[in-house]
């Protein structure tokens, strides 16, 4: 098949932010990263070269060049000497995007996700917060409670606080139809660079018993886990608690 050789008018290309806080070759990573979630960049297509991109970004083209490779090391560009850089295929996008998320996982197992939620409440970050997140002590934060879904089942339900100074409006999302995590990047421009996770077993207390429709012996397992930026501020924290018998928790370690 030959590849869709993609110009700057397809793409819709702006300068970056000069003054911002985020690197310029993050901007540009970023941005493609968005057109790849977006579809304007689909498997298979040719970006437009890095001197096109260079003047289009209005910045050099070893700043272009840094941010290609991140995302071919990302594995979602590939170069081809003499033929250019390619978008790779959705798989690769898929996992990139939802890295280690509820959606992702329920994917990998053919099952179809969705959510409910259950409580939405503006805060601020003090000592009640989770304690990766003291560090961000007074910042305005979002409390999510998803009860989370595999083909219609009850899988898990997952408590969630986010910090909003960057995502003032955060709260008016739909989060039964958005992936958090997606929204941070496509809407906000705030990728999520790490996930640390602490997984437990426990046995279903009476709240979850009802929610996951379990019985009191039920194994659970809680999954503790902090998202952290590109500058390694944290910006999500989340305590979650799923069905053993429904649902699996894999981490996949790249050498």
């Amino acid at each position: 098949m030959v590849a869709r050789q993609l110009d700057l008018a397809d793409l819709g290309v702006k300068p970056l932010e000069e003054k911002s806080s985020i690197p310029l070759y993050q901007q540009i990573r970023i941005d493609l990263q968005y057109m790849m979630q977006a579809n304007k960049l689909k498997p298979g297509d040719m970006l437009p070269s890095e001197v096109e991109l260079a003047q289009a970004y209005q910045v050099s083209r070893q700043t272009v060049r840094q941010a290609i490779s991140q995302l071919v090391t990302d594995h979602l560009l590939e170069r081809k000497p003499g033929h250019g850089t390619t978008v790779r295929d959705g798989r690769n996008r898929i996992k990139f995007f939802l890295n280690q998320s509820f959606a992702q996982q329920m994917l990998e197992m053919g099952v179809h996700s969705r959510s409910e939620v259950l409580r939405i409440k503006q805060t601020v970050i003090d000592g009640h917060a989770p304690v990766t997140l003291s560090s961000k002590s007074g910042c305005s934060a979002l409390e999510l409670i998803r009860l989370r879904f595999g083909d219609d089942m009850p899988i898990g339900v997952q408590y969630s606080t986010v910090i909003t100074e960057s995502c003032p409006d955060l709260y008016a999302q739909d989060f039964e139809e958005e992936s958090l995590y997606n929204l941070l990047l496509t809407r906000y421009k705030l990728p999520i660079s790490r996930i640390d996770h602490v997984v437990n077993a426990v046995t279903a207390d009476p709240w979850h018993q009802n929610l996951l429709k379990v019985n009191d012996c039920a194994p659970l397992l809680l999954v503790n886990t902090t998202a952290y930026l590109i500058n390694n501020e944290p910006i999500e924290a989340s305590t979650s608690y799923y069905r053993a018998d429904k649902y699996e928790f894999s981490v996949r370690q790249d050498y």
